[in-house]
């Protein structure tokens, strides 16, 4: 079990005081057994994947700084949540005063799909709506053979949610340092940085619109990856993968925007996506 480090988080924005100039941020993983919270954090943390599952016991904690493009550095506080319905009383002491949350399904099964708004639920009732979500769909190795999650589907969703959306691949890589930096980017900077807030508190020139190869509104997914087969970033209501660009035809909103842009950007949902 890795430190999470030193410093009090701020009730109100889960960000520690420290001495120095560097953000120290909390985020939580959430979501069912199995789906691959702690291969991710693994994964992120030492690029690394363990072909046997050891559940989770209750609560883990890493610390990993993650340099963003902007030239800041932010120091994430990973809290790696069991997914055992027997731990689920203790998810709201560990959600509270978080910053971020990443919510994880398995995009090989729908019901860890469903159980995923209930836990985007429960991060708003805990938190607020300026918490920063990710939904995140884990499996993505797995997409040809097995998948019972579309990308597009859960696109939709994370728009009528309000929360930003990946498929990655935990055995594989793929997407697991972009999300993480995402996440990173998506929370708010220092004032002296400028920018407004966006989605879930996130600037508009750190976080949206980005694909999984870093190019800004490009609409490109990452190499290797079809367009049904997501691998990019949905910061509502911005849907950039061709396929995508389909389902944004029908009423939520053009890919390719400027981002911040759009007049139908929603927010402060809460649990009414669900």
């Amino acid at each position: 079990m890795n430190s999470a480090g030193t410093g009090a988080p701020n009730k109100a924005t889960g960000v520690s005081a420290s001495s120095s100039s560097m953000q120290k941020h909390k985020l939580v993983l959430l979501g069912d057994q199995s789906v691959g919270k702690t291969s991710i954090i693994t994964r992120f943390m030492y690029d690394t994947f363990d072909q046997q599952y050891q559940p989770t016991i209750g609560i883990d904690f890493f610390s990993k700084t993650v340099h963003l493009e902007d030239d800041r550095d932010v120091r994430l506080h990973l809290w790696d949540t069991a997914g055992q319905e027997r731990f689920h009383s203790l998810i709201p002491s560990y959600i509270r005063n978080s910053a971020a949350t990443v919510v994880v399904y398995d995009i090989t099964s729908r019901p860890t799909f469903f159980s995923a708004f209930k836990w985007i639920d429960e991060v708003r009732s805990e938190s607020g709506d300026d918490v920063v979500i990710m939904l995140v769909g884990n499996k993505v190795d797995q997409a040809s053979e097995r998948r019972e999650v579309s990308a597009e589907e859960a696109m939709k969703k994370a728009f009528e949610c309000n929360v930003l959306f990946m498929e990655v691949s935990a055995k594989h890589g793929t997407n697991i340092k972009h999300m993480f930096r995402q996440v990173a980017a998506a929370l708010p900077a220092p004032a002296s940085t400028g920018g407004g807030a966006g989605v879930n508190g996130a600037t508009p020139s750190s976080a949206g619109g980005v694909g999984a190869a870093g190019a800004s509104g490009s609409g490109a997914a990452a190499p290797g990856i079809s367009a049904g087969q997501f691998g990019g970033v949905v910061r509502s209501p911005f849907l950039i993968t061709p396929s995508a660009m389909q389902v944004a035809s029908n009423g939520t909103g053009g890919a390719g925007e400027a981002d911040g842009a759009s007049s139908n950007a929603q927010g402060g949902r809460g649990g009414a996506c669900c």
